[in-house]
């Protein structure tokens, strides 16, 4: 996702995508943020945020499958390619 906020000083701008983006349905948004509106930087999504939530979920952890963990992904490529 690409988020970014300008204040535009003529009706048009020139928007630069992402090369991963290129040949795939793209929506664009555009609506006014008021003056007066704070901007929460740390709302936007960074990988340290995403990295943050890591224990969110362990109350639903299984202990006893924790060994698994580890090789858990090369377990399910070998499972489903076989």
């Amino acid at each position: 996702m690409v988020r970014e906020i300008i204040k535009p000083t003529k009706n048009s701008i020139n928007i630069q995508i992402p090369d991963e983006y290129i040949n795939k349905k793209l929506e664009f948004i555009i609506f006014p943020i008021e003056e007066n509106e704070k901007i929460d930087k740390k709302s936007y999504q960074t990988q340290s945020d995403i990295e943050s939530l890591g224990g969110v979920f362990s109350k639903y952890a299984d202990p006893s499958k924790r060994d698994l963990e580890d090789k858990a992904w090369e377990m399910h490529v070998v499972d489903k390619y076989k």
